[in-house]
């Protein structure tokens, strides 16, 4: 099949943001140091361009393999970045997928495009390529909007996890105590607890590119 178009269009490119929280504390995110132009030796997320005939999902799995060596991770899409003029090549929307984890099975190692692989803090990366920064500032906000207003940690836990670690998790997201935090989430159909141990209830989601919880 061929592809012709009369007009400019944008390509896409692909990004996964992995937090990890081995201590349940505010989590880290795993960033790669790009090891081509442009932003040479800058930090990104793991990411790039979407191939022709691959579904967003699996061309930011791909990539995260390809330039970490990590797979098999429950990424979710999160949302798209647009602005112009935020990547040199050329006009580039970037789909960023995301998940949030206890730890990955191995360390992260830097492959193909990557120099190097690394954790980070969230809240205090270093210095970013392209528009990263914001980005992260972004996925930041995401997480804790989730833990204020729903629940978070259904990959952290594996489905399963006692009240007072699901306590400490978002206490430690969101810096709030919140004692009904719980049984909130119990009337709303997110948690099934029964002795202190409780069970994620997921929404069901409609379709491959929206997901109602992604932490």
């Amino acid at each position: 099949m061929s592809y012709t178009y009369e007009y400019p269009r944008p390509s896409v490119t692909l990004d996964a943001a992995i937090l990890r929280t081995p201590q349940l504390g505010f989590p880290e995110i795993l960033l790669i140091k790009r090891g081509h132009k442009p932003f040479i030796g800058h930090w990104a997320l793991p990411g790039g361009f979407m191939e022709m005939e691959e579904k967003p999902l699996a061309g930011a799995a791909r990539e995260l393999e390809e330039e970490t060596g990590l797979y098999d991770l429950p990424l979710k899409p999160l949302f798209c970045c647009g602005e112009p003029g935020r990547d040199p090549r050329g006009r580039t929307v970037t789909m960023v997928f995301g998940c949030l984890v206890r730890d990955t099975a191995f360390a992260p190692k830097g492959d193909d495009d990557a120099a190097e692989a690394a954790w980070f803090s969230l809240r205090t990366p270093p210095e970013m390529a392209f528009d990263h920064r914001r980005v992260l500032a972004q996925i930041e906000q995401h997480l804790v909007w989730q833990a204020r207003n729903s629940i978070i940690g259904r990959d952290v836990f594996h489905d399963l996890a006692s009240s007072k670690d699901i306590l400490r998790l978002h206490q430690n997201i969101t810096g709030e105590t919140r004692a009904d935090l719980i049984e909130d989430c119990e009337k709303r159909g997110l948690l099934a607890c029964r002795d202190g141990i409780c069970q994620y209830i997921s929404p069901t989601p409609s379709g491959p590119d929206w997901q109602p919880l992604v932490w």
